[in-house]
């Protein structure tokens, strides 16, 4: 393989807009003026994601050898989106009847900016208008999240990375769980830093009043508390970072469950495990940019899962499981299963902008200590921008 230098040279009669165009992506007009030159970096991160990708394994494609998987694996990781909890009443992002579909009143230029952190500190009311909506009151763990439990209780979990700020995971139970996007498990003023407990600010959530700091003066404009979520802008938990570096070279298989993959740097999870781990997706929509999962089970999560541990022969808490009743599917490919309110997409290819190809996972080379490392200017590590897809999107 030719290093970059040396591929620019020798197909230097190229523009680097046709070299970026063979890689399917789509450049914005905001750059129709930028020069050759200021291109290439552009290239040069498009082409080091291309070159890093997973390939599918080719031993790994049916719903039994899912199965033989969960039997056998003791270092499971599962990554997690708002997907599991929609069937729980939490809404979801981007899906219809979402949180971005129900924010036409705050007339916002853009949906995300209820999760900006530079928007907060001017308009607090505005999140704090909606905040109701997210906040986890009394809400129940969903059968995935029931699962993810048995699976730590059978000893056989890893880590759950969750993208989820609904703290469902705690009332399930589960102990090996790093809330990527943090949670409202506590709140910090945004001025002294003063850190209270979640319900702190619970009354003020649903009063839709903005919370104030108890520590500092009163007459401070800034002294206002922000639950612990991470806004874009914000750095994820070092938690996260922390946890992975160990975690990556002891997982022996990944479960994706309820997440687009499109929000950096936790997107970058399915290409930093090593590649011969075995990759499932228990998802509501196929994902056309990560193509190379070993078996998808599309559908609604928790009947996928009652399915998984019908066929496992395990007991999911109080759940009644009709040992002989199996759940019907269409099988599209080998490795492909279309259970009930699956949304596959059939399409090859498509066209990615800039921006999806930039923050789904691409990053300059760099050594292991610093591959998450989480940039003040990245704003797609915020929570807004999880394109949760499992349950009703």
């Amino acid at each position: 393989m030719i290093g970059f230098d040396s591929f620019i040279i020798k197909y230097g009669y190229y523009s680097i807009r046709s070299l970026i165009s063979i890689y399917d992506v789509e450049l914005p007009p905001e750059i129709d003026s930028y020069t050759e030159s200021e291109l290439i970096p552009l290239l040069r991160i498009i082409m080091t994601r291309f070159n890093m990708r997973r390939q599918k394994l080719k031993t790994v494609n049916t719903i039994e050898d899912v199965v033989d998987l969960l039997k056998k694996s003791n270092n499971i990781i599962v990554l997690t989106g708002a997907g599991i909890s929609v069937s729980c009443g939490i809404p979801d992002f981007r899906s219809e009847n979402g949180v971005y579909s129900q924010l036409d009143e705050f007339n916002l230029d853009d949906p995300q900016q209820l999760f900006d952190l530079e928007y907060f500190k001017l308009c607090p009311k505005t999140f704090y208008s909606f905040a109701h909506e997210l906040y986890p009151s009394n809400y129940e763990p969903s059968l995935s999240h029931k699962f993810i439990k048995l699976l730590e209780d059978k000893g056989k979990l890893l880590r759950n990375y969750t993208q989820n700020i609904d703290t469902l995971e705690q009332k399930a139970g589960i102990t090996k769980m790093v809330q990527c996007h943090g949670s409202f498990a506590a709140a910090s003023c945004i001025r002294c830093g003063y850190k209270v407990p979640g319900n702190y600010i619970e009354e003020a959530v649903f009063k839709k009043k903005v919370p104030s700091c108890p520590v500092c003066p009163k007459n401070l404009d800034d002294a206002i508390l922000k639950p612990d979520i991470v806004f874009f802008g914000e750095k994820l938990p070092d938690k996260f970072r922390k946890n992975f570096q160990k975690d990556k070279k002891k997982c022996d298989l990944l479960i994706v469950m309820g997440s687009s993959l499109k929000v950096s740097p936790v997107a970058n999870i399915i290409e930093k495990i090593p590649h011969n781990v075995p990759q499932i997706l228990i998802n509501l929509e196929s994902l056309i940019h990560v193509p190379s999962f070993d078996v998808q089970l599309l559908g609604y999560s928790d009947s996928i899962i009652k399915e998984l541990c019908r066929r496992c022969d395990w007991e999911l808490g109080n759940t009644e499981i009709n040992k002989d009743e199996e759940l019907k599917y269409t099988l599209v490919k080998p490795s492909i299963y279309l259970f009930e309110g699956a949304k596959y997409n059939q399409l090859k290819s498509s066209k990615i902008t800039l921006i999806n190809a930039l923050f789904s996972g691409i990053e300059s080379d760099s050594d292991d200590s610093d591959e998450f490392s989480n940039n003040d200017n990245d704003k797609n590590n915020g929570i807004g921008n999880n394109k949760n897809q499992n349950q009703s999107n």
